[in-house]
């Protein structure tokens, strides 16, 4: 018998529900292979420490018709996904929803409601490899799973396209890090609503909206105060978009060595904004309103860009220039400019 054989589950090539077949072998070995096709489920709950894995494109989770609301896969502790395609149904073609859904790819779930409950949720998870494709909601969704610094996932060389949001980061959900992950012609690329999560080398271009930090509602008191480095925020909304929009964020966030093409920036009662060693080429709008310091530098621009500014005066410019060499200041205030 062949060594994979023991944990390896083939598709039936037809859409029996596969859930409850796939939570036991997952229960009993620790360690699932799906192999090439597609499996149907009503969402898969992962024991403690167990590993879920295909083939990369050629294995297809389809998440069933039935289901409302809910994950396709929800990990639980040190649990690892890898080299699956996630699907919100067996369509071949799908495009970007209009409104954020419920119906997600990989969720990464707590029931944290404050700093001391950070004991009870997921910890160490691990997704590498994926596509999410379709889901109403997160192709890949973070709730309440805690202030600790290990209850953490880490997301590498994935991508998630005509999702509600690419990246979904709730409230009450930190310390997770992102590489090279592809968040591509969703209603939203990322909502990070969390604290302490860190971007590298990510994209999040053409989608309606880039990149969202959202504290209107005063649900993530803790939330920002992380980074996004190397990242692209290009050709939002057919480029007439938001590439980065933050509201009501106190502790702040820092973007660094990022580029931004035709694209806008947001920023709405919010403080410690950072965005510094950008590189700016075409439609470069920048809207402040209210709040504190938000500060750009070290940024080349392909012509002087167009600051819009309501209620702050601790907007900062400095050590900008554009392509030609022209330096860039922060023009006069502007005052009733309504941001888009």
């Amino acid at each position: 018998m062949n060594a994979f054989d023991r944990y390896l589950v083939e598709s039936t090539h037809d859409k029996k529900d596969r859930t409850e077949e796939i939570e036991a072998l997952l229960l009993q070995n620790k360690a699932v292979l799906l192999g090439s096709g597609a499996f149907y489920v009503r969402g898969i709950r992962m024991p403690e420490g167990s590993t879920l894995a295909g083939l990369g494109d050629c294995t297809e989770l389809i998440l069933s018709e039935e289901v409302e609301s809910g994950c396709t896969v929800t990990m639980a502790n040190r649990c690892t996904v890898k080299d699956l395609t996630l699907k919100d149904s067996d369509k071949e073609e799908f495009s970007r929803p209009e409104t954020l859904g419920t119906r997600h790819g990989i969720g990464f779930i707590g029931n944290a409601v404050s700093t001391k409950d950070s004991d009870f949720q997921p910890k160490d998870g691990i997704v590498d490899g994926c596509r999410m494709y379709g889901f109403s909601g997160g192709g890949l969704f973070c709730l309440d799973s805690g202030y600790a610094t290990d209850s953490s996932l880490c997301v590498n060389n994935c991508r998630m396209r005509f999702c509600g949001a690419g990246i979904y980061i709730s409230h009450f959900s930190e310390y997770h890090k992102f590489s090279n992950v592809h968040c591509n012609k969703n209603l939203y690329g990322c909502i990070n609503n969390g604290g302490n999560n860190v971007f590298a080398g990510c994209s999040f271009d053409a989608n309606t909206l880039g990149f969202l930090i959202d504290n209107s509602e005063g649900q993530s008191r803790n939330n920002a105060h992380g980074s996004c480095v190397g990242c692209t925020f290009n050709h939002t909304d057919h480029n007439q978009g938001i590439g980065i929009k933050i509201l009501n964020s106190a502790p702040g966030y820092v973007f660094s060595a990022c580029q931004m093409y035709y694209s806008k920036i947001v920023v709405e009662n919010s403080q410690g904004i950072q965005i510094a060693n950008f590189n700016f080429g075409r439609g470069e709008e920048f809207y402040v309103k209210g709040g504190g310091v938000v500060r750009f530098s070290d940024c080349l621009f392909s012509a002087k860009p167009q600051f819009f500014v309501e209620d702050n005066s601790h907007v900062l410019v400095d050590g900008c220039y554009t392509k030609g060499g022209a330096a860039v200041s922060f023009p006069e205030k502007i005052d009733d400019t309504a941001a888009p």
